[in-house]
């Protein structure tokens, strides 16, 4: 039976108030993305390692609230990722009883390959338009804020309480001029790099999509990625947030619609740039920025060679490793945080394609790195192919992640989660934001939702209640 045949059978206040848990439990894991690093670095770093886990619990909750809504999704991707995770177990164990890793390294490791991922699915079969555009309003909210944290954490420098590292007698990375790259509320710079490539894609999408969010809106997330971009010193920030622009202008062109809008978008941007490079730590952080791109690294490479290795090398390395482990790896969490700390020692592979097949070998390594391959691929094809019912949004978040999806770092908690719910976003907004109706699940759910009626007396956000949507 079909997942919506079983839905219609089964129209009851248990079902639809399953639902409205799983969608609010996605909206605790998106707020505790946020300040996870937060709580790690100025709130409990006595516990920073434990606290990797903080997310993990709220994703089995809702994995388990869409199995009680039935809305759980079975699809070949899904069905070929628990293929993947039953290999990686075996292997675990194959490691833990050789004593290459401890049985809790072992499970931390497995955990970072899976858990996470099926919410990819799992976000389209609960969430619609409201939400999404909810969650971008939020995140476009909150952007001016956490690019006001980055310029003064840029400013104090890298010995103030606000830069102190997670981990015990770490460091923030340092940038140029004796300068760190700021990380906002996140652990290190890869939480606003991911948060402003989506802070990009809703602002676009928002000036693409007619009535979807108001003006002074779009123009404060703009602001602020420009904020963030001038004294983040990254390039990976800069280069994600060109991604997903250049999304909008390929998107435009394809479309024939709104070139208008792209075009003043276009002019805004310049006007805001001229305006923030009046200001001296913004001048200070694009010095920073062209110093770190221009000047030579260690190894003698310019930051645009740089960047240049790190697309192919990363991919290079992951073969020359798999000519060194053996077929089943050295071991599944060997190059995690956890045991870096159990063991005082430090794996030296730090790109994600290397690191699996350091960890699981090349068999089960390049299985898994091809299926994210795939994955990443479809989130384009998906995107490009919403264009025509003019869906910019599913094309922007698809841009926003698709290279992470591909290569992001799983073994970092924020990137991992960052993957998971942004490409579950491209997904649910191919049908949320194209001329079709939204989703058949969440629709026929939310039918059933609106045709009970509120009992008197409950609040707003009552189980059951005609208003029940987040």
């Amino acid at each position: 039976m079909s997942v919506l045949a079983q839905i219609e059978n089964s129209q009851t206040a248990e079902d639809s108030g399953a639902l409205v848990l799983a969608r609010r439990t996605l909206w605790l894991y998106c707020i505790l993305w946020l300040i996870e690093g937060a709580i790690r670095k100025w709130v409990l770093p006595q516990f920073s390692i434990q606290l990797l886990l903080m997310r993990d619990p709220v994703a089995l909750l809702i994995y388990y609230f869409a199995g009680q809504a039935r809305v759980f999704p079975f699809n070949g991707w899904l069905a070929f990722l628990w293929t993947i995770t039953g290999l990686i177990s075996i292997q675990a164990i194959i490691h833990t009883m050789a004593g290459d890793v401890s049985l809790a390294v072992a499970v931390f490791g497995l955990r970072t390959f899976v858990l996470h991922l099926p919410l990819i699915w799992v976000v389209p079969a609960i969430v619609g338009r409201k939400e999404i555009t909810a969650l971008g309003k939020w995140v476009l909210y909150l952007a001016p804020f956490l690019a006001i944290l980055m310029v003064i954490q840029f400013e104090v420098g890298g010995d103030h309480w606000l830069n102190v590292a997670t981990l015990k007698g770490g460091a923030q990375i340092g940038s140029a001029f004796g300068k760190i790259r700021p990380p906002a509320t996140f652990s290190f710079i890869s939480g606003p790099i991911h948060y402003f490539a989506i802070v990009t894609a809703f602002a676009l999408g928002g000036v693409l999509t007619k009535k979807l969010y108001p003006p002074w809106l779009l123009a404060g997330g703009a602001i602020s990625v420009l904020m963030a971009m001038s004294v983040s010193a990254s390039r990976s920030l800069v280069l994600g947030c060109f991604l997903v622009v250049a999304a909008a202008g390929v998107g435009s062109l394809v479309t024939g619609k709104r070139v208008g809008a792209v075009m003043a978008m276009g002019a805004g941007i310049v006007a805001a740039i001229s305006v923030l490079l009046s200001f001296g730590v913004m001048k200070e952080g694009m010095a920073a920025f062209m110093d770190r791109w221009g000047s030579e690294e260690e190894s003698g490479a310019t930051g645009s060679k740089v960047m240049t290795d790190r697309v192919g090398g990363g991919f290079m390395l992951a073969f020359e490793w798999a000519g060194k482990v053996p077929v089943t790896g050295l071991g599944v969490g060997l190059s995690s945080n956890l045991a870096t700390e159990r063991r005082a020692f430090v794996s030296g592979v730090e790109g994600e394609w290397e690191r699996v097949i350091y960890e699981v070998g090349p068999v089960t390594g390049f299985m898994y790195l091809g299926f994210r391959t795939a994955l990443s691929l479809y989130l384009l094809v998906v995107g490009f192919g919403a264009l025509r019912s003019g869906n910019f949004m599913c094309f922007l978040l698809g841009a926003a992640c698709f290279y992470d999806v591909m290569t992001g770092n799983v073994r970092q908690v924020t990137s991992c989660g960052y993957i998971s719910v942004c490409a579950g976003l491209c997904l649910a907004a191919q049908r949320a934001f194209s001329e079709d109706e939204e989703s058949p699940i969440v629709q026929q759910v939310e039918q059933i939702m609106e045709e009970k009626p509120r009992a008197r007396g409950r609040g707003r956000f009552a189980v059951g209640g005609a208003s029940a949507r987040l």
